[in-house]
């Protein structure tokens, strides 16, 4: 085995930090991606599942599609600028909101399996939310 060399070492000590976000980034996204085409294409389906609409399912989906389609081309990038990863930590944020809010306030008659979806989609919105933060906050 020979000694780790001088050309082995990273040039830049942030690397890691950038790989962790540019990671966490594609994660999200991916998710966002593959249920915003789900709700798009059995809207029909998980409406009365979860005890709302069409147009909220397919509303949902759309901007799940788009926002993951930008969280994509965003962790594409080898150094993701912070604006735009602050856009996406606001934009989980603003997510997580409406769906508290939503069941606070009882917008649509959700069935349970819908409430519990609501509530298991936040708290994953949540810790994507918090690990971009910790990764942007990382970088510096």
């Amino acid at each position: 085995m020979t000694p780790p060399s001088a050309d082995d070492v990273p040039t830049d000590p942030r690397t890691p930090a950038h790989a962790r976000l540019r990671r966490v980034l594609a994660l999200d996204a991916a998710g966002m991606i593959v249920f915003g085409l789900v709700y798009l294409l059995a809207s029909g389906r998980l409406a009365p599942l979860l005890g709302v609409g069409d147009k909220p399912v397919l509303t949902a989906g759309g901007l799940m599609l788009v926002i993951g389609a930008g969280v994509a081309l965003l962790a594409t990038r080898a150094d993701p600028p912070a604006a735009p990863v602050r856009i996406v930590v606001v934009t989980g944020i603003a997510w997580v909101a409406a769906s508290a809010a939503s069941l606070a306030l009882d917008w649509w008659d959700t069935t349970t399996v819908g409430t519990v979806w609501t509530v298991l989609q936040a708290v994953s919105v949540s810790v994507f939310t918090v690990l971009q933060l910790a990764a942007l906050r990382g970088r510096t």
